[in-house]
């Protein structure tokens, strides 16, 4: 970040200087132009975020987010999961623009996998910004996007533990929250939140008596 002329996550998100894709006003035609836009039958993950722009922390949460809010392949958990991880951290340092290592960048994924789950996951989405409105200003702020990248961070962390029902729900909760961030609905946020509190503590659940069944187990087996 420019010592010079430091920007926040907040600031960018006033920023002009925008990718075409990218100048849409709503989350949805974003998301539709940056797919249908994408050339072969594959796109990188690197390709998906340059084509976000700086405003590409809210957008990329909720593309990466959108696969484990619908069944979905074996594997894909770890594939979108990872990169929610990275930006939770970053977002929660302040860093004004999505970085991620080489690798993780070079990793692809099916074009027209991504096209039918936009198909699908747009009218949804459009839906939920029909309702969306600058609401609770005060949510908005350095500290808020901060705090955002935590719950990014959690949630990637839930997404990530191979559990049963771990990913769906924390992930449609970033989805709502990543929405209201980039409309500055506070009320959609706390919605958010809340179901995201919901799906962490189903996971706190679930790890919690993983634990002690294998404690047990061993426990029977071998007297530890």
């Amino acid at each position: 970040m420019d010592a010079e002329n430091p920007q926040t996550l907040h600031d960018v998100r006033d920023n002009d200087a925008l990718p075409e894709a990218a100048q849409h006003k709503s989350v949805s035609a974003v998301l539709r132009a940056v797919i249908d836009g994408a050339e072969g039958e594959t796109i990188t993950i690197g390709e998906i975020i340059d084509a976000f722009g700086e405003r590409a922390f809210g957008f990329v949460l909720i593309l990466f987010s959108l696969p484990n809010c619908v069944p979905n392949i074996p594997g894909i958990a770890g594939i979108v999961g990872t990169p929610v991880l990275i930006f939770g951290i970053q977002m929660m340092l302040g860093h004004r623009h999505p970085w991620l290592p080489g690798f993780v960048k070079r990793r692809s994924v099916s074009v027209a996998k991504f096209k039918s789950l936009i198909d699908v996951a747009e009218p949804r989405l459009r839906w939920l910004e029909g309702y969306c409105k600058p609401r609770l200003p005060q949510l908005f702020s350095v500290m808020g996007d901060r705090i955002v990248g935590l719950f990014a961070f959690l949630v990637a962390v839930s997404v990530l533990i191979p559990f049963p029902g771990t990913n769906f729900p924390p992930s449609i909760a970033l989805v709502v929250v990543s929405i209201a961030v980039m409309e500055e609905d506070g009320y959609l946020l706390l919605v958010g939140y809340l179901i995201g509190i919901a799906g962490l503590a189903y996971t706190a659940t679930v790890l919690g008596a993983s634990y002690h069944l294998i404690r047990a187990a061993l426990t029977s087996w071998f007297g530890i």
